[in-house]
């Protein structure tokens, strides 16, 4: 080989194992962009909150606790007592099923906390609904009749209203943001309205009545007990003192109220005065409502952490792509021109073998040329002597 094709031959020797490295190279830099992405997606995933685990927890404790007092209150006052599991809530909280878990597990809470409700008041809204049916159907009558009377006198019933102040209170069925003052103001609503079925017992005609009007009286006591026990002689509302007129029913301009559809009114607005009363300031609908808030942060969170790590790992994918193709194509030119120079190279040895054979070729004609006259002179020589052979041979 000539000096002038060293480099190149040492470039084709070298081909192969240039074209492995810059693979190796390029696989070197996929698992860096790698190792890389995958620091920085554990960087934004989402971490499982403990404040969401806490308010988890404290709803199963206000589940449970409710669902306690409610059965022990059934129990004793001979109600239905309603069939409520417990919430079950997903220990680790890092995924989507997790939240989708989550979501469905409250939507079966929020049910439950309404049966719960529901059982409680359940033996005082019959009664009175059964009272309102009766009073309506009695309107109807007679409104039908020529001289109609009215069945049953109409008492005031008051409506009391306050602005709660959280203050700390004692572990119970409703909230601890529930003021001494609004539970106070609270007994003594129910306690006027229980006046009120009495007196309204005392003037019904009809026995039956009377009997359901003093059950739904009685109830109204032992929902009572229902609130909280601690009172405040400080904050306590005067017999008297909240009260503020009822609302008459709507009637249209120019007709006259019958006092059966009127007590029938006053008993409907009882009913709901009755469930804003005890079915409101839960300690469930607290630890509900924080749950339900806590849940929505944290899926979006959730939700944008997924979203970064997606970014992330997505970009991280187009670079190493871009990079294995680019360490592939250097490699393919290196063995291809490898292989060009060892062609070219190829043809440089296989032109100098021709050059030198013909050079060889022309030497020997030169020298047989040379080599002519002395071969014929010999040949002269020979032939001279083999002419004198023979003559002599003839003498």
């Amino acid at each position: 080989m000539k000096r002038q094709y060293f480099y190149a031959s040492l470039f084709v020797r070298v081909a192969k194992g240039l074209a492995v490295l810059t693979g190796l190279i390029g696989i070197g830099f996929g698992a860096l962009r790698y190792y890389q992405a995958s620091i920085a997606a554990g960087a934004v995933a989402y971490q499982p909150s403990p404040d969401l685990q806490k308010v988890l927890n404290r709803l199963k404790d206000a589940f449970l606790t409710a669902e306690q007092t409610a059965n022990s209150f059934n129990e004793g006052n001979q109600s239905t007592i309603p069939s409520v599991d417990a919430p079950h809530f997903p220990q680790v909280i890092d995924s989507t099923n997790d939240f989708s878990r989550i979501a469905a597990e409250l939507a079966r809470v929020d049910q439950a906390r309404r049966q719960l409700k529901e059982s409680i008041v359940s033996r005082f809204e019959t009664p009175v609904k059964s009272i309102e049916e009766r009073l309506h159907a009695y309107a109807a009558v007679l409104q039908s009749s020529p001289s109609p009377t009215p069945a049953i006198s109409e008492s005031p019933i008051s409506n009391a209203s306050a602005s709660p102040s959280p203050i700390a209170g004692e572990e119970s069925l409703f909230s601890s943001q529930l003021a001494i003052s609004e539970a106070n103001e609270r007994r003594a609503d129910l306690n006027e309205r229980k006046e009120f079925l009495k007196a309204l017992a005392g003037k019904a005609e009809n026995a039956e009545n009377r009997v359901i009007l003093g059950e739904a009286a009685d109830q109204l006591n032992q929902l009572a007990k229902l609130l909280p026990k601690k009172l405040d002689a400080s904050t306590a509302p005067q017999s008297g003192a909240t009260s503020i007129a009822r609302k008459e029913p709507p009637t249209e301009q120019g007709v006259q109220v019958l006092p059966s559809e009127r007590v029938a009114g006053q008993l409907e607005q009882l009913r709901g005065a009755v469930r804003r009363t005890l079915l409101t300031s839960w300690s469930l609908d607290d630890a509900f409502e924080q749950v339900v808030n806590a849940n929505s942060v944290e899926q979006e969170k959730y939700r944008a952490a997924t979203m970064a790590q997606r970014a992330i790992w997505l970009a991280a994918t187009s670079r190493i792509i871009i990079g294995l193709l680019a360490v592939g194509l250097a490699s393919l030119v290196i063995v291809v021109f490898a292989d060009l120079v060892q062609t070219q190279l190829d043809t440089a040895t296989n032109s100098s073998t021709v050059a030198d054979a013909i050079d060889s070729m022309r030497g020997s004609v030169t020298h047989l040329s040379a080599a002519e006259p002395v071969l014929e002179e010999t040949a002269q020589v020979h032939k001279n002597g083999e002419k004198r052979a023979r003559d002599d041979s003839n003498h």
